[in-house]
């Protein structure tokens, strides 16, 4: 929710004014999973993506919005892509799964266009790595300066990082330290409590957060934007 609202500005605001007006994006998402992202990036152009399990791979297909081939990176880029260059390529909570993410960077860079971005969202804090990160196979969350290590070692010139989802900080991290400091709330604690009220209030919420979060950086939140082009 939050991360949708949070990726459609940041490409109305980072990507598309590099662009002639209604000019039809090339565009890579790297691991795509099912495809929950694949309609929102349709609506910018044509979209190409890579995703390594196999039944994520035949599920998104079946959606009809992309290209959707099985690879991962840095070391099994399909060999479909050719040498295609992309305006731009998104990593959408991806990179904390891969364990050598400059190397993954690096295989991106030089698919870039002359006017291409990556962007990038990750988890943040390494302090509130918990159960919900070992449940998804995150080898780490992020700071603002390690992801922009990672980005510089991957061969790319970070232009805008900065935090989001800081509306479920306060909420996010006491649940962490009851975990950690009185065993409480143990398990996927980032899925619980869902209801229709509380999702309404928060779509409103995090529409004008993303607003603000992707023209400004913010200095906190429960994640982190990045968009980035290749370095010359």
């Amino acid at each position: 929710m939050s991360r949708r609202a949070t990726v459609t500005n940041a490409i109305e605001h980072h990507i598309l004014p590099l662009h002639r007006p209604n000019s039809s994006l090339s565009i890579l998402e790297v691991g795509c999973g099912v495809g929950g992202n694949l309609a929102l990036l349709s609506a910018y152009g044509n979209v190409e993506a890579i995703e390594p399990d196999t039944w994520a791979v035949e599920t998104a297909r079946k959606k009809a919005l992309a290209t959707v081939h099985q690879g991962s990176l840095p070391g099994a880029i399909p060999k479909d892509l050719g040498t295609r260059r992309y305006d731009l390529i998104a990593l959408l909570d991806v990179l904390e799964h891969i364990k050598d993410a400059p190397a993954a960077l690096q295989a991106l860079a030089p698919r870039l266009s002359p006017k291409g971005r990556v962007l990038v969202t990750v988890p943040a804090y390494p302090w509130m790595f918990g159960d919900h990160d070992r449940l998804h196979h995150h080898h780490r969350r992020y700071t603002k300066k390690s992801l922009r290590i990672d980005l510089t070692s991957g061969g790319l010139e970070p232009l805008f990082i900065g935090h989001f989802n800081t509306i479920l900080l306060p909420p996010a991290a006491l649940i962490r330290a009851l975990q950690r400091w009185a065993g409480l709330f143990k398990g996927n604690d980032e899925d619980r409590g869902s209801n229709e009220v509380l999702n309404r209030i928060f779509t409103r919420l995090f529409s004008a957060e993303a607003r603000v979060s992707t023209k400004h950086a913010l200095p906190m939140g429960l994640s982190i934007l990045a968009v980035a082009q290749a370095r010359t």
